[in-house]
């Protein structure tokens, strides 16, 4: 009988065969979200969202590389790095039924399998940036991990300014790095990593609307290598709205309204195993009181703070998927770096213990259904088409 580690390996890998080859196919049909996003640079002047993109286009400039070929290997040599990681979170899961259900959360790493058009997407950089940070940190002094942090923020924020939300788990897991260090914050880093942050913000609000001409200019450079539609689709056209014609959007469509029950449901099934784990322990850390601080409520704090880019933004599918992603990374270094005291959650131990009972939750919880990620009117049943497809030959 196959163990559970590995079914666990044969998941990961399944799923960065699926990553590879469903971004290929975005590759070859030039998709105007998951592939023209990566090719948005500077050439237009000094832009939100372009900064990986300048550099993967310079990049092509001083090679004899196609551009799009640069793109595509990069994207995969990401998604092979987060898979990496994902290996190496399997050795702190130690066989519990709790963590194995953590790791299986539809909200993880399953999510793109289920919700192919996330595939390639920008957010694919804090993944492994907090993978990076979990597992490589200690091969890297704290000053240069801070150097690492900040430079990290300026590469996350100016190539999606959306991740601009996301970056206090960054900042949260580099506290608990030197926390696990025996060393405590000091002023200047908060400093350096806040003011960081404000730069940043201030970059993305000056130059949050680029105007068409800007557009133009930058599909001009990238034109053997986008539709020829570029300027008025996709992420292109995507540039020219401003923050308030994201607002407007929102509200005129009554996307709150329609979405937000199918979400809020979402967000709570995708947290319930990690809430209920994170919610009985404590950290065994004293400095800034941390001990005294139920951890669960740090995590909904950084949740907290990502509220704003689901008005911005109507992938909120995507918002729940990234904040899950960091907040999973986050636990797993708490658990390698033996952080976090557990209180043992009888009745929940009971019920999984029993090997039916775990079966069937796993099914149900993990494969069996997810949530859109954008413009969600009902929960989206995984197997649903393949049983249609079946009783209709039957018939």
């Amino acid at each position: 009988m196959i163990s559970t580690k590995n079914f666990l390996i044969i998941l990961i890998t399944c799923f960065f065969i699926f990553v590879t080859v469903k971004f290929y196919s975005f590759y070859i049909e030039h998709s105007e979200w998951q592939y023209s996003d990566w090719l948005i640079n500077y050439q237009g002047g000094f832009i939100r969202r372009g900064f990986i993109g300048e550099i993967l286009f310079q990049l092509y400039r001083i090679s004899s590389i196609s551009l799009d070929i640069i793109i595509l290997i990069f994207v995969i040599t990401l998604y092979l790095f987060l898979s990496y990681f994902l290996f190496k979170s399997l050795k702190y899961l130690k066989d519990s039924n709790e963590n194995i259900l953590i790791f299986l959360s539809p909200g993880f790493f399953l999510y793109p399998i289920m919700n192919s058009g996330v595939v390639g997407r920008k957010e694919i950089l804090i993944f492994c940036l907090m993978g990076f940070f979990v597992f490589c940190n200690k091969y890297f002094k704290s000053k240069n991990l801070l150097i690492i942090l900040v430079v990290s923020f300026f590469l996350l924020c100016l190539s999606h300014s959306g991740l601009l939300f996301y970056t206090p788990y960054m900042v949260f897991l580099y506290i608990l790095i030197k926390l696990s260090r025996d060393e405590k914050i000091k002023f200047f880093e908060l400093f350096t990593i806040f003011g960081s942050i404000l730069i940043i913000f201030l970059l993305i609000i000056l130059n949050h609307q680029t105007t068409t001409l800007n557009v133009i200019k930058i599909c001009e450079s990238v034109s053997d290598f986008v539709t020829y539609n570029c300027k008025d689709s996709g992420q292109f056209f995507a540039l020219s709205m401003s923050a308030n014609d994201h607002v407007s959007f929102f509200r005129s469509g009554n996307y709150f309204y329609n979405s937000f029950f199918v979400y809020i449901l979402s967000f709570f099934a995708v947290n319930f195993f990690l809430g209920i784990k994170i919610y009985y322990s404590r950290f065994k850390i004293k400095y800034l009181y941390l001990n005294k601080i139920n951890p669960s409520l740090i995590l909904f704090f950084l949740f907290f703070l990502t509220l704003p880019i689901y008005i911005l933004g109507i992938d909120w599918g995507r918002w729940i998927f990234i904040s899950y992603s960091c907040m999973f990374f986050i636990y797993i270094f708490c658990l390698k770096s033996n952080l976090l005291l557990f209180y043992e959650n009888v009745i929940l131990k009971k019920i999984l213990a029993k090997k039916f009972i775990m079966i069937f939750i796993l099914f149900f919880y993990s494969f069996f259904w997810t949530f859109p990620f954008y413009d969600a009117k009902n929960f989206k049943l995984v197997l649903k088409k393949p049983f249609i497809q079946i009783i209709k030959k039957l018939n």
